[in-house]
């Protein structure tokens, strides 16, 4: 609770640091037009807070215990890191705001153009393909989670034995499911599959929290005797803390709070978008994400400790009817969500390209096909979801959330654009060279953990 309530004072106490050194007016930026003339929609302050804490809560929570259990299996290891998930979280918060102030002062409303504006225009194709490439790991994650799913609620269904094997049920999905929903030019019929995850996962909070405490899992309890009888590992407690772990830990959070490169259009599309209210969205949505992602990591290696799967619904047990529900609700979130990520991945890709609004139209089928492909190919070969969110979230989520937003603003402040105090621009400078560090340690240390060295 009171790593909560810090998260919910993060706003007033973040004010008074971005206080400028000038009185100047608050920057509102201009509301483009969208094809045909008609006004972009507008959110209000709550609408874009849920939106935020939705878009911010995805398939990396469910790697958090493992991460915590990668630094220590101890039970008392949740404590410390519920300390640092809060932490980052806060960071991670501030840094978001930072594209925002950024785009208001240029006057720009993409993430790319914040960078080109402030920063170099002829390195903008640098920053699509960052977080193009970052847009690909979540898809790859994404099908593994569909696969880890599927394997576990068609383990003892009533279906043909060539079903269940992951590599046919996979092929299968992406050709009848994945392609077509990432065919489709409008997602907004995506929705209501949208509001069911996220229902989705306050439930399968709900059930990892319950177990904590039920005892179902400790030993003498009927699901514990569930996991022996499946052949899975029963929880495990105990041992030193790793400081390689620690660092897998961190590169997975760097994952799990990734939505910057959404930062500009949540100012953008905010009623009366002022800087105030912008914040309201910014550090209410972090605190909602916060408490999912401290629930979720810190219940589940309560649970399980150094028994926690890379993905945490797996080390239930099959007999759990709760947490099979579970399973299910997270696989149908994960393919409705599928293809608004696999929307960036191909946009990147016609942008790098430098494709024609024309070509484009031509190759989009071509470039679909391919590129679910792929996905789905990673999906069948990599089964650690752990490995995929550590690896990609040192390399390319330390960028798109730490280096990358400190640089806009720091050039930004060099070039007038943007005011900045004595000790933000100091905090700024940190947490770009923090970036940098997390990048290569978190990188490095998710390597050595492949190869089990850690």
């Amino acid at each position: 609770m009171r790593l909560l309530t810090i998260l919910a004072l993060a706003p007033a106490a973040t004010n008074a640091l971005l206080k400028p050194t000038r009185r100047a007016p608050v920057p509102k930026l201009r509301v483009p037009a969208e094809a045909g003339g008609a006004v972009a929609s507008k959110s209000s302050v709550t609408s874009s807070t849920l939106n935020l804490a939705k878009n911010i809560v995805g398939a990396g929570v469910l790697s958090l215990p493992a991460g915590i259990a990668a630094c220590s299996a101890s039970k008392k290891a949740a404590v410390p890191a519920c300390g640092l998930i809060a932490g980052l979280g806060l960071v991670s918060a501030y840094c978001f705001a930072l594209v925002g102030r950024a785009c208001a002062a240029t006057g720009t409303t993409t993430y790319r153009g914040a960078w080109e504006s402030a920063v170099d225009k002829d390195s903008g194709a640098l920053i699509t393909g960052i977080t193009t490439f970052k847009t690909l790991v979540g898809c790859i994650a994404y099908c593994i989670i569909i696969g880890d799913t599927a394997g576990s609620l068609l383990s003892g269904a009533a279906v043909p034995e060539l079903l269940k094997r992951r590599d046919v049920f996979l092929s299968l999905f992406g050709a009848a499911v994945l392609f077509p929903l990432s065919m489709l030019r409008d997602l907004k019929s995506l929705a209501p599959a949208s509001i069911i995850g996220l229902g989705g996962m306050l439930y399968t909070a709900g059930v990892t929290v319950l177990r904590a405490l039920d005892g179902t899992y400790q030993k003498g309890g009927r699901l514990a005797a569930a996991l022996v009888k499946e052949g899975k590992a029963l929880p495990k407690f105990g041992g030193a803390f790793s400081p390689g772990g620690s660092l897998l830990f961190v590169s997975m959070l760097a994952t799990s709070y990734l939505a910057h490169y959404n930062a500009a259009a949540y100012y953008d599309e905010l009623e009366n978008p002022t800087l105030p209210r912008y914040n309201r969205v910014v550090y209410g949505g972090f605190a909602m994400a916060v408490g999912f992602f401290v629930s979720i990591a810190a219940a589940g290696h309560r649970t399980f400790g150094a028994a926690s799967q890379g993905l945490i619904l797996n080390s239930f047990a099959g007999a759990d009817k709760l947490a099979n529900a579970a399973r299910a609700l997270v696989g149908v979130a994960v393919a409705c969500t599928y293809p608004l990520l696999f929307k960036g991945v191909r946009e990147g890709y016609f942008d790098i390209a430098k494709v024609s609004p024309a070509n484009q139209e031509k190759q989009r089928t071509p470039a679909t096909v391919a590129m679910v492909a792929l996905t789905v190919l990673a999906g069948i070969k990599i089964t650690d979801l752990g490995f995929v969110v550590a690896f990609g979230g040192a390399i390319l989520g330390s960028a798109i959330i730490y280096v990358i937003p400190s640089q806009i603003a720091l050039s930004a402040c060099k070039k007038g654009k943007l005011a900045l105090g004595g000790a933000e621009k100091l905090a700024c400078r940190s947490i770009n060279v923090m970036g940098y560090v997390l990048a290569v340690l978190g990188g490095t240390a998710s390597v050595l953990s492949r190869m089990g060295k850690i």
